[in-house]
């Protein structure tokens, strides 16, 4: 179904404090096998312009692919630890990440999804961050 979803970005970095970014889109939601996938396009606002996001949910796992401009895989479930591959047109790094929470509510008309991990490079964190996102009906459905 056509979606309207809220993303809203926190990161907690260790001099500067909180930093959040909130993108309001219109997607896709549809049920998959085990679960639910939200579908989105990037724009300017986030930085990620010509970037479609994907972000399934199944289980007690949750998994966010971006393709374009920015390609990455990140998969989170609570207490997991693993690194990724963020690769941009400027160049790639390998970051890594802990999940502290995950917790979802989603069914047929939408759902809500908050997400709280550790970010690192080489070992160090570098910061904290939340991922909220809410999905709703699209009133242009």
């Amino acid at each position: 179904m056509k979606a309207l979803i809220k993303v809203t970005g926190v990161q907690n970095l260790e001099d500067t404090g909180d930093d959040s970014i909130e993108l309001i889109t219109d997607g896709i939601f549809t049920r998959i096998p085990g679960g639910f996938s939200i579908k989105y396009h990037e724009t300017e606002l986030t930085g990620l312009e010509g970037t479609v996001t994907t972000v399934e949910i199944v289980g007690d796992t949750v998994v966010v692919c971006r393709r374009g401009t920015l390609n990455s895989r990140m998969e989170f479930r609570e207490g997991y630890k693993c690194s990724f591959l963020y690769d941009t047109r400027f160049g790639s790094a390998t970051l890594g990440f802990e999940t502290r929470s995950v917790k979802t509510k989603f069914d047929s008309t939408g759902g809500d999804l908050a997400i709280d991990y550790i970010v690192n490079m080489e070992h160090a964190v570098v910061g904290r961050n939340k991922l909220l996102m809410s999905v709703r009906p699209s009133r242009s459905q």
